[in-house]
């Protein structure tokens, strides 16, 4: 009995191997090996480089010198065409910019209440706060409150941004 067991185990061997052999032989003839990488310098750093770029928006060129029958005018306009665009980010403050810190930074706890914070719009819920006035706000968000960190969530907001975010969630309350 032993003889015939060895030799069934034998030939079960001898087929397992040869299956394996066939499936590997398969899979090389079909599959193949992955197709390697170029390793030289330019493909690497073609791989390594960044997904994008920022481009920063230049200095418009200096205008061309003005043939001398020109009145230099068009040349002063550029000035209070560089102060407009240096007011436009003092205009965007207020309410614009409250909401912006608000959607940066309040509402990952202010939408839904997280751990006792009163819900943008929830009047009942901001009237005894309300109450305390803006300044005791201000002192709660840049010292932290209960659960909530110093500064909230927004660790690069200056004091004048989380004004501008309370005072745009307490607009919504009112």
């Amino acid at each position: 009995m032993s003889k015939s067991n060895s030799t069934y185990f034998g030939t079960s061997v001898a087929v397992l191997v040869a299956v394996v052999v066939l499936v590997g032989a398969v899979y090389k003839v079909f599959v193949g090996a992955p197709p390697q990488a170029p390793m030289d310098d330019q493909a690497v750093a073609e791989r390594l480089k960044p997904m994008g770029e920022v481009t920063v928006a230049a200095a418009p060129a200096p205008a061309a010198e003005a043939p001398a029958g020109e009145s230099a005018a068009p040349a002063e306009a550029a000035p209070a065409a560089t102060e407009t665009a240096a007011a436009a980010p003092a205009a965007a403050s207020g309410a614009a910019a409250g909401e912006a810190i608000y959607n940066k930074a309040c509402i990952a706890c202010h939408a839904a209440g997280v751990a006792g914070a009163p819900k943008l719009g929830d009047a009942a819920a901001w009237e005894p706060r309300i109450a305390k006035g803006i300044d005791a706000l201000l002192q709660s968000a840049i010292n932290g409150l209960n659960a909530m960190p110093p500064r909230g969530t927004c660790m690069d907001c200056s004091d004048d941004d989380l004004r501008n975010g309370i005072e745009f969630m307490i607009s919504k309350a009112q």
